[in-house]
Formats: structure tokens, sequence, C-alpha cells
């Protein structure tokens, strides 16, 4: 991590070439190269374009009108994948920063951006808060990406406490989901995030590579079968398709977290998305009412609304 920290210093603070740096530290300059892209992959860099307010206004103000969102925020597209995701992280980090105030409730969901939103949290002004897992988990799960670890971040982050659901994600039946309702602790868990003032929550797609497919909690013969009904995307479990109406109950009626209409009852709900690969999901996302206030870049922003424009 030292080696790391000097590599990318002497790089972006000092403006050193990679060959300087390479003579200068006894490395190769393929070594350095691999050097400088692990420190971006691991945090220890983190570069940030800021998009004009004539480009963002625009499509911020479309979105908004058109969907009737309380607010919209798109920051500048990116080549790297992870840049994009940590600027959006760091947008809805700083939306939170604004909105959450001492004493408030935060519910969250689960996944690569709601998680980038917490590790951007470090830093913000410190207040009494509580926050809460909105869906259980996985142990096939990627470090960070459950729900639990996210609020657990969040908390230490924001010097609050955090409250996990400590159980699976999709119950492997309605009445298997229903007997983890009846424990104490998670019933308990469940009503406080129900009860939050706030909410982060991510976009699934209904795609075979998805986060829930890769961990075993859908099959992909079931995702196949929810696409052919129609199904784009799903935000914590629940399924819709792109007009935004609800899709495969089947499988929302196995889901040990909150509901669409606990949802839907939060007063600020704020979604975080980063791939231009979910905008049919986020289309869906929109359309279904659930999200007030979208996060995501200016270019998955303009494929929704260019995708909103289609006959059809």
């Amino acid at each position: 991590m030292e080696m790391l920290a000097r590599v990318a210093s002497m790089y972006y603070l000092e403006d050193m070439t990679q060959d300087k740096i390479a003579t200068q530290l006894g490395l190769s300059r393929p070594k350095v190269w691999r050097l400088l892209r692990q420190a971006k992959e691991t945090g220890i860099v983190e570069i940030t374009v800021n998009l004009p307010s004539s480009l963002a206004m625009p499509v911020e103000t479309e979105l908004t009108s058109r969907f009737g969102l309380s607010g919209a925020i798109v920051v500048a597209d990116q080549h790297d994948e992870s840049a994009i995701r940590a600027q959006v992280g760091r947008a809805a980090a700083g939306l939170l920063d604004r909105l959450l105030p001492d004493g408030g409730t935060l519910s969250i969901g689960m996944g690569r951006n709601v998680k980038a939103v917490s590790r951007q949290a470090t830093g913000l002004r410190p207040r009494h808060c509580t926050v809460v897992s909105g869906i259980g988990g996985s142990a096939q799960v990627g470090e960070g990406l459950n729900s639990t670890d996210i609020a657990t971040r969040f908390a230490d982050a924001l010097g609050g406490k955090a409250e996990g659901i400590y159980a699976p994600a999709y119950a492997e039946s309605e009445d298997v989901r229903d007997a983890f309702l009846t424990h104490a602790d998670i019933r308990r868990t469940i009503a406080h995030a129900r009860g939050a003032g706030f909410a982060i929550v991510g976009v699934g797609d209904a795609v075979d590579e998805s986060l829930v497919v890769s961990l075993g909690c859908i099959t992909a013969k079931d995702m196949a079968r929810m696409r052919k009904d129609g199904a784009v995307g799903d935000i914590l479990g629940g399924f819709f398709n792109v007009r935004g109406e609800p899709v495969a109950e089947w499988i929302e009626n196995r889901v040990v977290g909150l509901t669409r209409e606990d949802l839907r009852k939060i007063p600020v709900v704020i979604a975080a998305v980063s791939e231009e690969a979910k905008s049919a999901a986020v289309l869906g996302a929109l359309n279904s009412g659930l999200v007030h206030t979208l996060v995501t870049s200016v270019g998955v922003a303009r494929r929704v609304l260019k995708l909103a424009d289609r006959p059809g």
C-alpha cells in the first residue's frame, strides 16, 4: 500500500512520467503502470471529472420533469466503470450529507453502487443516526456487497449505529420467507427499515449475469422466465417491466426484506446507478414511482430518456 501511494503521488501530484518513476524506484515501466491501475482500483487514487452545469442541468431537469422526481444528479461519463461508480457514489453521498439529519434513519439496499456510496461517506459530517439493512444477504456475495456490510460501513462513517438482517435475501419459498419473518430480531430490523425517512438503493437488471443469479438467489431459468414476462430490472428483489409494473411476484414473495409497498412509504428514496447497460432497468424503476431522486451518469441519463421516447 505504501508503494501504491508513493507511485500515485509521484505520477498525479508531482507530474512525473512513468519512465522517470520507474528509473527512480528501480521498477520496470509496465510495473509502474500496473501499480497506478491498482491504486485506482483500491481507492488510493480517485479521479473526479466535474460536469459543467451547462451540460448537467438540462438533463437533470428533463429527468425530473419527465418522471416526476424530486431531483436528479448526473455526473460525467468516464471510460473506466469503477471511476464512474465512484463519482456516482460521491454525488449520492454528498446528497445524503445534506439531507440526513441528526436522529435520522437510513435504509440500505445491496450491490456495487450502494457500496460505492458508503465508501464515499467517509469524511462526511458525523451525526447520530441509525443505518438499517433493507434486505437480507448471501454468503456468496462479494466483499462488502451485502446490505448488512454496507449499513455497517455507513454507520461507522457517520458515527451512527447499524442494524443488519441476518437472513438470506431470497428464501427457498414463500413459506420459508414467512418463517424468517417470525424471528423477533429480523422482524424488528425490518420494522425499523420500514420506518426510515431515507433509503439508498441500487437498480438490478434482469440478465443472466446479474448479481442475484451469480449468487444463486435466482436461477438463470427463472430469470429467463421473468424476462419473457417483461421484466427489465428490480429494486430490493421486486422486479418490474419497462412501464414500472410489478412482474414475477412469485419471486418477490421470497424476499426477506422490505416489500415494494414498504419502500413506497419511505419519504426519500435515492437510487444510485452507474452502468449504461442498466438503462432499461432504470427506466422501469423511474416509471414505478419507487424512486424520488436518481443519481447516475450523463450517459445513463441520456439513454434512459432516449428509451422513454421510443415508440411502444
